[in-house]
């Protein structure tokens, strides 16, 4: 019997494939993980090192069974207006690729409204139900493959990361860049204001504890509205002398001749970002950059200095997420149910 493909990528159409999330990811059942007070926090380039410990105390606890708080909606700006920082603000720019500690938060982002998603993919099951009936053992087969495929491929997984804002002599901006789906879990110690706050993610992101919707602006890619206004997510500028050191380091008998004129553009490259066209796009300078975790974890980030002694974090009243995402508080088998991805 023929395999009727085009019934089975209508499988793969309804699921909405992602980017590959590794695989790590998706093993066990995704309750809320804490933080050991022994990770070390990223701090920016100057500043001493700092644990957990020394910062806060106590964490949410963000477990499946029960949703903290209702999920806020946030629109997506179609047309790159973000709130601007405060004449008196100071700016933190967070940058991580990924990290974090599991939470319970998944989603499907698809830049639709978030209704149509969860209609949308509640069909998925109807349909590879469908094809496995009509169309035998080996057409049946090869959509339960596709179906199994789309699981891990269309649900995001959010990790947890703590932004521990200790700074009380200017309310605080936040721009807070990933490529991987992050709950930045905003934690401000006695005094410290947030003015604002930016997510910007390749797949997408949401805020625990955050402001006003006013004060608050989401651009993604993954399916978002708005994934032209998307900020870059870069490290810190590396000099090539730097560079070239650490590459001896691991071969005595390197030759920077092929990578000098590269690296020392690219060092310029990411200077000017930082200090022109970042300034251009959100309006300031930052303070802090807090984008290099030193060789540890990328779980938390102190944006400030050192208490005196560490302040207890608060429960987590408040979950936003942009319009584009449909979310999912729970189990990541629940995720898969409610979103009519079950095999």
């Amino acid at each position: 019997m023929a395999i009727n493909f085009k019934r089975v990528f209508a499988v793969l159409a309804l699921a909405g494939l992602t980017a590959c999330s590794p695989a790590d990811m998706f093993s066990g059942e995704g309750s809320g993980e804490q933080i050991a007070p022994e990770t070390p926090l990223v701090v920016a380039d100057g500043q001493s090192p700092a644990l957990m410990s020394q910062v806060s105390l106590g964490q949410p606890n963000l477990v499946s069974a029960q949703l903290p708080a209702v999920f806020e909606t946030i629109d997506a700006e179609p047309n790159c207006r973000m709130p601007r920082p405060s004449r008196d603000a100071k700016v933190a720019y967070v940058y991580t690729y990924g990290g974090g500690v599991k939470t319970p938060l998944h989603y499907i982002a698809d830049g639709d409204d978030a209704d149509q998603i969860a209609a949308r993919m509640a069909m998925t099951k109807e349909v590879a139900k469908q094809v496995s009936r009509e169309g035998g053992f080996i057409e049946g087969a090869v959509a339960r493959q596709f179906a199994s495929f789309a699981k891990g491929n269309s649900v995001e997984w959010a990790t947890r990361v703590d932004v521990l804002v200790t700074e009380t002599e200017a309310p605080v901006y936040l721009v807070l860049t990933s490529y991987n789906a992050i709950l930045w879990n905003i934690q401000l110690a006695p005094g410290a204001q947030i003015d604002g706050i930016i997510v910007s993610g390749y797949e997408g992101g949401a805020i625990a504890n955050g402001t006003t919707a006013r004060r608050t602006g989401f651009m993604g890619f993954d399916g978002s509205p708005n994934q032209d206004c998307r900020l870059e997510g870069r490290g810190r500028p590396i000099p090539t002398e730097v560079r070239i050191a650490g590459a001896r380091e691991l071969n005595p008998d390197f030759d920077p001749r092929g990578y000098k004129e590269r690296w020392d553009a690219e060092y310029l490259d990411t200077q000017k970002f930082f200090s022109v066209e970042l300034r251009q796009k959100i309006g300031k300078t930052p303070t802090w950059l807090l984008n290099n975790a030193r060789g540890e974890s990328f779980q938390a980030v102190l944006v400030g200095p050192v208490p005196t002694a560490p302040f207890a974090q608060q429960p987590v009243t408040r979950l936003q997420v942009p319009s584009y995402v449909a979310p999912y508080w729970g189990t990541r088998k629940g995720a898969f149910k409610y979103f009519g991805l079950e095999s």
